[in-house]
């Protein structure tokens, strides 16, 4: 049963990954504690291998995975188990907020990643999000991700040298907080100009506005503070 949409009240079929008993019962707790809002019929398996097992024997919903176990580790049990069911729901479930933790269980195939510090609520709406088809992270994970597509897109840019020298110049005066109609009357050229090279730095930067442009700039040393 990998269905993604649950009516009212029906029961949720989970399995547990996760070699420590202790972790796997305080996410039992944790899941009846929430039966107000969703009933959880829940099974437990202490290694990938188990796992495995398991699914091929029984119908889950979702299935709570953590990172570091023995024998296969928790991205080859992913990956083991999304051959055998490709559109099974897999939360990751971790110690670590290390990027390329994330990115592993991601790539993989893991639907959501949060930390084994989570919360009640958070359980819930991680579980409700993945059920309903979209992905879910903690927000830890989720700011570790963002940076890093921000750092891409940053190398990305510092790679090439991609800005002219009016168009440097025109940045500097952005950030010292002229108005395209200043910029055009130093310059001595018309304000369309301006514009135009105004919405050039915001392609080059990949931003999508001013306040955009001037923190990409900073962060790239293109413009001093």
């Amino acid at each position: 049963m990998t269905t993604t949409k649950l009516k009212e009240n029906e029961i949720v079929h989970v399995l547990i990954v996760d070699d420590h008993k202790m972790v796997r019962d305080g996410l039992k707790v944790m899941l009846a504690s929430l039966k107000k809002w969703m009933h959880f019929k829940v099974m437990e398996a202490e290694s990938g291998e188990q796992a495995l097992l398991k699914i091929t024997r029984n119908p889950f919903d979702l299935i709570i995975l953590d990172y570091n176990m023995p024998g296969i580790s928790g991205t080859e049990t992913i990956y083991r188990i999304l051959r055998f069911k490709p559109t099974m729901n897999i939360l990751a479930l971790s110690n670590y907020d290390e990027l390329s933790y994330i990115q592993d269980m991601m790539d993989a195939g893991a639907k959501g990643y949060v930390l084994k510090n989570i919360e009640p609520a958070e359980m819930l709406n991680a579980v409700k999000t993945i059920l309903s088809g979209k992905k879910y992270y903690c927000n830890d994970v989720a700011i570790k991700l963002l940076e890093a597509e921000e750092e891409k897109t940053m190398e990305k840019i510092r790679s090439k040298k991609i800005l002219t020298r009016r168009e440097s110049e025109v940045l500097q005066m952005i950030a010292a907080g002229m108005t395209n109609d200043e910029i055009a009357q130093k310059l001595f050229v018309a304000k369309r100009t301006v514009d135009t090279h105004r919405q050039n730095l915001i392609r080059k930067l990949d931003v999508k506005n001013t306040v955009g442009l001037l923190r990409a700039a900073y962060k790239l040393k293109l413009v001093k503070e």
